[in-house]
């Protein structure tokens, strides 16, 4: 049977004629010659401008929230590329989280601050990271007491730095559930604001640790300080036990590819792996929750790559001011869980790209939702 056309759009309203305007020509100053008119052109009267096209797709409510998901079976593997997001900051140089005046005034206090704050935390890391066992340390690793120490930086970072909003938070259930972000940023910042942004808004549930890829968990340095703050490798064995202890496990399945990619791919989700997260939940029969983060492509956007041989890394980036983060305006947008099908088995090819795709585009569609309405990049 020959494929029904789609009905053809109908004409749009005609356009009111705007008012005819006759600005008064004015005589050029004595002694130029007067600009002749190029051959064949008219001269415009007062035409209406064009209307301005509208950038990027509409969201898909008036709330913004993500479409209602049910899962069916992919007639094809999803494509590894992304398609085109709107950039961030076109919608307005002013933004919405407060005026540049306000923001100037409080810029010593804020300097003073985080000046305090890095220092504690520095005194805490140099004690932290020489720890090799004992009581302090839980079974992944976690130091309770440089977590503690180091506190008050997070805090600044989350409160006044990034000035992290966050949304969904309520969709985040007891007994366990896998948190799927977006990765982004030079330096993966956006695994601890998470981790912060669950402990502030729900204090209730137990306490999120985060999965860190080989290549950040066993970086010299930087590993070790993440594993003392709550990361935790990235294997099935760590996730399924976190699970089982009804923690709220926080994945970001781009790895290393979305924490590497130039910043003119900002916002734009690289492949989400072999899709071992959604294995996870057909394991498991813990819920998915697909999570948007904007704000972290900016903080320390990735300018370049030198080569990291030397210091037991894949390479080191660089960024505007080095490890200083910039203060971009973060927003976290959690959605609606992700119901796994009953009875689905992990080697089900077909449920697992479906499952895989329906996260990713939801992520997709919230991040265009939040870039939309987004007013500047550091005013939010």
């Amino acid at each position: 049977m020959p494929a029904q056309q789609p009905p053809a759009a109908s004409p749009p309203p005609p356009v009111p004629a705007a008012a005819s305007v006759v600005p008064e020509r004015v005589a050029p100053p004595p002694g130029e010659p007067v600009p002749e008119r190029a051959e064949g052109a008219t001269e415009s009267r007062g035409a209406p401008l064009a209307e301005p096209e509208p950038r990027g797709p509409a969201p898909a409510s008036r709330d913004g929230s993500a479409p209602t998901l049910t899962w069916t079976p992919l007639p094809e593997a999803p494509s590894s590329r992304a398609p085109e997001l709107d950039r961030p900051g076109e919608a307005g140089a002013a933004g919405g989280g407060g005026s540049l005046v306000e923001a100037l005034r409080e810029a010593p206090g804020l300097i003073a601050e985080a000046w305090s704050a890095i220092e504690a935390a520095l005194r805490a890391i140099r004690a932290g990271l020489g720890t090799a066992g004992g009581e302090q340390l839980d079974v992944y690793g976690r130091d309770a007491r440089l977590s503690e120490a180091v506190a008050p930086l997070l805090d600044f970072l989350y409160s006044r730095w990034f000035r992290v909003e966050v949304e969904g938070a309520a969709h985040v259930p007891a007994g366990g559930a896998l948190l799927v972000a977006n990765h982004a940023g030079a330096l993966p910042l956006d695994g601890p604001m998470l981790h912060e942004a669950l402990r502030r808004e729900r204090p209730e549930l137990p306490e999120a640790r985060w999965l860190a890829e080989d290549q950040v968990f066993y970086a010299p340095l930087l590993g070790t300080l993440f594993n003392r703050l709550g990361a935790v490798r990235a294997s099935p064995d760590s996730a399924t036990r976190l699970l089982g202890e009804g923690r709220p496990v926080l994945i970001f399945p781009e790895g290393i590819q979305g924490i590497g990619k130039p910043f003119r791919d900002r916002y734009r989700l690289q492949r989400f792996g072999r899709g071992g997260f959604v294995k996870l939940a057909l394991r498991t029969g813990r819920p998915i929750l697909p999570v948007a983060i904007m704000g972290a492509e900016e903080t320390l956007p990735l300018l370049g790559k030198l080569p990291g041989g030397l210091f037991g890394v894949p390479y080191v980036p660089v960024t505007p001011l080095g490890p200083l983060p910039l203060p971009a305006k973060w927003r976290i947008r959690i959605g609606e869980p992700i119901q796994v099908p009953p009875g689905a088995k992990e080697t089900d090819l077909s449920v697992v790209e479906s499952l895989v795709e329906a996260t990713r585009s939801t992520i997709e569609h919230m991040l265009r939702d939040l870039l939309g309405a987004r007013g500047g990049v550091f005013l939010g």
